[in-house]
């Protein structure tokens, strides 16, 4: 998975509208070069009938997301950014929605599901969190108050969110993001936890 990721990035490093679709693919790019769409096409793989790379038409009509670079990403960003990963959760390779959500958690986080991506990509097929795989859609129900940093913590911020899954009921999610204070992604907002409501509340009982 992860030579497949570096793979795409090594190309749209450098490129204009490799900064957009990177950011399409959760994958940081910063350069802003002009490339063609017959280099995307090759940088994904697809080729026509006489061997020309190309650039599928559901991808050229997408929008292009609004780009952001990590460090200046707040709290809720980072939750869209998974969220929406998750709602494509196989593109464009699989896992690479939980992938993303990995990536954007905390050492405690990962600690806690086992430490290593494949644990954690284990743990999200369980029906609670799997429920979010390829759900139908989501939206921002709350964005809590910016709760402070400490001088043994980072600031934290909670966003709520509901969830539209495949099958069954909404679902209803709290994250719980904090600002990290140490090298190397110090600054960055990661997760710490996502919680399914109907379990926080059992939690507190």
């Amino acid at each position: 998975m992860a030579s497949r990721r570096m793979a795409i990035y090594a190309f749209f490093t450098g490129c204009d509208t490799g900064l957009r679709l990177a950011t399409a693919f959760q994958l940081p790019s910063f350069g802003k070069a002009p490339c063609t769409s017959s280099q995307i096409g090759l940088a994904l793989g697809g080729q026509d009938e006489s061997g020309e790379p190309t650039i599928s038409p559901k991808m050229s009509q997408t929008p292009a997301p609004t780009v952001f670079s990590p460090s200046d990403m707040n709290a809720q960003q980072v939750v869209t950014t998974c969220m929406d990963a998750m709602l494509r959760n196989d593109f464009p390779y699989e896992n690479a929605g939980f992938e993303t959500c990995f990536d954007f958690s905390s050492d405690r986080c990962r600690a806690a599901l086992g430490g290593s991506l494949e644990e954690f990509i284990t743990y999200a097929h369980n029906p609670t969190f799997g429920s979010m795989k390829n759900a139908l859609e989501y939206s921002i129900l709350n964005v809590g108050p910016i709760i402070s940093g400490s001088n043994t913590r980072g600031a934290m911020q909670t966003v709520l969110v509901r969830v539209t899954p495949q099958k069954g009921d909404n679902r209803t999610f709290l994250w719980t993001l904090q600002q990290e204070r140490r090298p190397p992604r110090q600054g960055l907002w990661l997760v710490l936890e996502c919680i399914y409501v109907e379990n926080a509340f059992e939690l507190t009982e």
